[in-house]
């Protein structure tokens, strides 16, 4: 959908062709994220459910995101940020308690010890490879690469690896049973989809990873009441206490405070540089 833009863009001069380096580590995140991050967590919702799975990949993804954008993007935290960064990870322990009991409202009811565990730790692995995958977009958006040849890269990884693993363990039989509305929702699900990604890849032109982590994880409510509501997964104290601490977590992340050099001038190249690394 967007790489005859970014295309358009190159070839018009309005865009630089990315270095080799800006690419080959955005297609490193995309291939972690599409593997370990989307394949992992929706095998998760068939075992511990959407209401657990989706608050502990998104606090997992922004904790590991304040080590990882600290120590590749030199990118610092406020006073403010630094308590919402505790309150998400209280909210991380809270959710994963709430993991286990919420296992045996969900369909797969047989799931042994061992495939609990899995469960829960199957959407904090793809939180993982998810902040991965934020820092690599906030580091080539705010180089040389457009944010349209960035979506589209991630988008053609996410084709050429998961669409030869869908044909194979769907089957062509599989794929003939689907229905039209179901054809129907999958595109309006792709749809939206396109748009939150184009919002979330925008945000980190002018924001912190933390930042736009942090606010990307108040879905974290939504998809609990989703859960809760519309696939009757059970209702727990730890969820609930999970679901507030998330929210208590962004809204401070949201409070501006004194920040270091770094952070007032995010756009400044030598901010995503590795450490021991020359900026081109």
């Amino acid at each position: 959908m967007f790489a005859p833009i970014a295309i358009w863009q190159v070839t018009t001069g309005r865009s630089p062709l990315p270095h080799a380096s800006s690419l080959l580590i955005l297609i490193a995140a995309a291939i972690s994220s599409q593997l370990l991050g989307n394949a992992t967590l929706q095998w998760s919702f068939g075992v511990v459910g959407v209401a657990v799975s989706i608050p502990l990949c998104l606090g997992t993804m922004i904790v590991v995101g304040v080590f990882i954008s600290k120590w590749l993007l030199h990118e610092s935290l406020t006073f403010w940020q630094k308590w919402g960064t505790l309150s998400l990870v209280l909210a991380l322990a809270s959710l994963s308690t709430a993991g286990l009991g919420t296992i045996k409202s969900v369909a797969n009811q047989k799931a042994g010890g061992l495939m609990i565990v899995a469960g829960v730790i199957a959407p904090m692995v793809a939180g993982v490879s998810y902040a991965f995958l934020s820092v690599a977009i906030r580091r080539g958006i705010s180089r040389e690469v457009s944010m349209f040849m960035t979506i589209s890269v991630i988008c053609a990884v996410g084709i050429l690896i998961l669409g030869p693993l869908s044909l194979r363990t769907t089957g062509l039989e599989g794929m003939a049973q689907t229905t039209w509305t179901q054809y129907g929702v999958l595109l309006l699900a792709g749809l939206t989809n396109a748009v939150a990604f184009v919002a979330f890849a925008l945000s980190f032109r002018y924001a912190p990873v933390i930042v736009g982590n942090s606010a990307n994880s108040l879905q974290n409510p939504l998809s609990a009441l989703a859960g809760v509501f519309l696939f009757h997964e059970r209702f727990s104290t730890s969820l609930a206490f999970g679901v507030v601490l998330t929210v208590l977590g962004v809204i401070l992340m949201g409070i501006t405070g004194k920040k270091g050099p770094v952070a007032e001038n995010p756009d400044n190249s030598e901010a995503f540089a590795p450490v021991g690394s020359e900026v081109p």
